[in-house]
């Protein structure tokens, strides 16, 4: 394997493991809003 098909093959990895950390952090922040409203909906019915 030469350099330059190395170079390509760590670029491809280095944007996967990108998506993988865009699709986990959009998750985990629609997640953590939802939570946020879902807890002060909660809140405001019980008190």
């Amino acid at each position: 394997m030469n350099y330059k098909e190395e170079k390509k093959l760590f670029f491809r990895e280095r944007i996967h493991s990108l998506n993988i950390f865009l699709f986990l952090g959009l998750n985990l922040t629609l997640i953590s809003i939802l939570g946020f409203i879902w807890f002060n909906s909660s809140v405001e019915k019980v008190v």
